[in-house]
This record gives C-alpha cells, structure tokens and sequence, in this order.
C-alpha cells in the first residue's frame, strides 16, 4: 500500500525516489506523486517498468471511479497497474535463476501455493490469491519501478515491452482455449474485438482453427473489425447482423465481450455438442439470463475460464514470437500523459493501449 510514501505532488526526483502514478482520492482520476524506490526483499526482484497496460476493466474503472470499484474507497491511497514488462533492475536475497538486465513480463495473480488448486497449477482461482496491483498489499507498476516475487517472472527475450504486457491478455486466451475441447480444424466466433477477444483470435489462428469470426458493435467497424481481419479473422460482423451473418453455426463460441447479450447470440449459434468459452468479466450488478434449458437440451457446454496456467504463458510467448502482434499493440503514452491514455482508453482506440513510465 503506497499511503505512508506518498508525498503530495510530484518533486525532482533523487536516486531513491520515483514518478508513481497513483489514486488518491474516491473520486474519478490519479494523481503523479513522488514515492521511494521500493527495494527488493528476500525472493523479490525489483523491475525498472517499461511498459504498463491499461485494462478496460480495472485500472480504466479504477481511474473512472465506477461505481463496481468503490471498494477500494477505504484503502486509498493505492498505486495500480498489473499488465506490465520491463527489465529486471536489483535482486533481493535467495533470488535464483534471474539476473540484473534480464527483459520480463509478469504474471500479476499470486496464489497461495498451498492449496489444492495452487498445487494443480490453477493458482488463478486460488480462494486467497492476490494480484499485483489491485490488492491493497501489492503496490502494481503504474510508476518507474515495480518488486515482485520471482515466480511471476516470464522472461521475454527480444519481445518488446509492449508485446510483453499483451502476454498478460493473450495467456488468459490461451487458458481458454487449452481448458476448452477445440480442436485443430474447429470453427469459431469470439464476441467482443477487445484485448481478450483479440487475444482469443490470435490463440484460435495459432491453434488451427479452420475459421474464426469475431463479432463486435457497429462502433468496431471502422478499427477494430478491420485490425482482427488482419489478425487472421476469416470473418468480421456486427452483433446487428451476427445471426444471419453466420452461415453455420460454429463448433467454439468464446464470449469476451462482457455484454449480457453475447450469451444469448453464443447460445443461438453455437451448434448442438458444442461448446461456450466464458472469458469476459460482467461489471453491472445485474445478474445475466441464460437459457440454460436451451443449451441442455442441445448438449451445449459452458467453460467458465479465469486467470492463467504456466503452460498458458509458455505457449503465448511461443505464439508471441512467431506472430506479428502489432495490430493489437497501442496507442502508447508517457507516464505524464496518462489524462490522453485514459481519455483514448474511454474513446476505445486501438486495442492495448499503455503507459510507459
């Protein structure tokens, strides 16, 4: 937690302070401050940041003050953001099979390592995790340098930073697709042309799909449906015209948009014995219908798909460095232009937009 740190206002830094971008007050926006350099204790690495995401569904929220964040009221003043790569700077003590200069992304969600879920590889769904940057302990990497435990760390090689935070997003798609039952040669549709939608896209190329079709609003017609034809959709159409447009219906529906409505167009065209991949989040307060009735009755599964395995971020990095990711990559912005990023972020520009300290 960044409250005893902060010093009101951003001043020259020295050698042992940096630029934090950080939530002040229970109200929309952020605020530069001067913090210290945060120093690396036993099995923790300290990374100069490089690049740092901003998620549509948590540090844009964040930065907003939606009303599905306001628990973090009572914990305020706090320093977010948990997609990020960079260099690894320091070492703290018992801190093995990483060196100074070594280029990483990182894996934010941090089981507890002790239970049954933990000890299967799905520390993601850990009853006790926590993520770096969104839990009031783990101060994130909207600043100049981050420290995290070394198991989070995935080296990254020559990938760029900004491929690296994207890791963050297309090993969530990769999870989706190793828990489904996708096969090489399926069809597929993904709801929602964002970061986890294109993520899901890219995974579905890569893993062989005979077609992919993404759906989005009639707002992604002139981006971000072009931007996932150049990604290797086969397919682009608009939630409008989904239904008709979708000649047949497709073997894996991947649901990343969000909208309650995408439930009911993936329970209309994903065809009898197929399957519904559940990656998006749902903010609102409301609960989402489902025809489940409907779905039983033509033998439609739902895989319900949160958080990454290992094998999910070693499969993306091999994904990431035969693959041209620089569609999904941007807008990008310095640290001190975070107003514009986040005013691009709620204009839904590009796809990964990110902030680099």
């Amino acid at each position: 937690m960044v409250s005893p740190r902060v010093t009101a206002g951003v001043t020259p830094n020295t050698a042992d302070r940096m630029t934090a971008l950080c939530k002040t007050r229970p109200e929309p926006g952020m605020a530069l401050e001067s913090v210290p350099v945060p120093e690396p204790g036993p099995g923790e690495v300290r990374i100069r940041v490089e690049s740092v995401g901003i998620d549509g569904g948590a540090e844009a929220l964040i930065y907003d003050w939606h009303e599905s964040k306001r628990h973090y009221a009572d914990e305020l003043p706090q320093l977010f953001g948990h997609e990020f790569a960079g260099v690894i700077d320091a070492t703290g003590p018992d801190v093995e099979g990483f060196e100074a200069g070594t280029r990483v992304a990182v894996e934010p969600v941090l089981g507890c390592g002790r239970c049954r879920l933990c000890r299967s590889g799905s520390f993601g769904i850990c009853p006790d995790r926590r993520i770096v940057g969104l839990h009031p302990d783990l101060d994130g990497a909207l600043a100049e340098y981050a420290v995290v435990p070394q198991e989070t760390l995935y080296p990254i090689g020559s990938l760029s930073a900004d491929e690296g935070v994207f890791l963050e997003l297309l090993g969530l798609a990769v999870h989706g697709i190793e828990r489904s039952q996708f096969e090489p040669g399926d069809s597929v549709a993904i709801a929602g042309p964002g970061s986890v939608g294109i993520g899901a896209l890219v995974a579905a190329v890569a893993g062989g799909a005979s077609s992919v079709t993404v759906i989005g609003t009639a707002d992604d017609r002139e981006d971000r449906l072009p931007l996932a034809r150049e990604l290797g959709a086969t397919n682009t159409v608009t939630t409008e015209d989904a239904e008709a447009d979708l000649a047949e219906e497709v073997d894996v529906f991947v649901e990343a948009s969000g909208h309650p409505d995408a439930i009911s167009l993936a329970s209309s065209t994903t065809r009898r014995d197929g399957e519904i991949v559940q990656i998006g989040i749902f903010h609102g307060s409301e609960t989402v219908p489902v025809d489940l009735t409907r779905l039983v009755r033509r033998g439609v599964s739902i895989t319900t798909v949160y958080g990454r395995r290992d094998s999910s971020w070693r499969r993306a990095i091999a994904i990431a460095e035969n693959t041209d990711l620089s569609p999904a990559l941007g807008p990008s912005f310095p640290l001190e232009e975070y107003e514009q990023a986040f005013d691009a972020t709620r204009r839904r520009e590009g796809i990964k937009i990110t902030l680099h300290p």
